[in-house]
């Protein structure tokens, strides 16, 4: 058994050096395809239509990614909803650019992304919130109050 122990040590200690990194590079290359859309909703930003909704969850993707590099790196215990809610963010993503996009080249273009991207991205975060629930698990550091809400075992 301890050499299981210490191999899971080592496949953690590595993902918690790599996945931040990743979800960071992410997060940043998701910029410049919000700017994209962005100027694409020609004159509507900040009215009430379809285009805008997509920056905005788009933006909202970028933060999720941010904050959960910074939450695997401290392995932190609030990973793994929010591993699971970013999960469900880039699977939705990718359902609606299908459905939504016209045929040609902007169908390809969702395909590709959906493929590559989205979907394959959703599918490490939906591991990752299973393989985090541990963290929210162990018991507080020696010398950390808990807080409002935290249950006491």
């Amino acid at each position: 058994m301890p050499d299981l122990h210490s191999a899971l040590e080592r496949r953690e200690a590595a993902l918690r050096r790599w996945l931040p990194r990743a979800l960071g590079t992410a997060g940043f290359l998701l910029l410049p395809w919000i700017l994209v859309l962005a100027l694409n909703v020609r004159g509507h930003f900040g009215k009430r239509n379809l285009s805008n909704a997509w920056v905005w969850f788009d933006a909202i993707e970028v933060v999720a990614l941010f904050v959960l590099a910074v939450l695997v790196s401290r392995r932190h215990r609030a990973t793994s909803p929010l591993a699971a809610a970013t999960a469900v963010l880039l699977a939705t993503d990718a359902f609606f650019d299908l459905w939504s996009a016209h045929r040609g080249s902007a169908y390809l273009l969702a395909q590709v992304l959906a493929y590559t991207a989205e979907l394959p991205s959703a599918a490490v975060l939906a591991v990752l919130s299973w393989y985090s629930l541990a963290w929210a698990a162990e018991p507080c550091a020696p010398g950390r109050q808990r807080g409002a809400g935290e249950h006491r075992g």
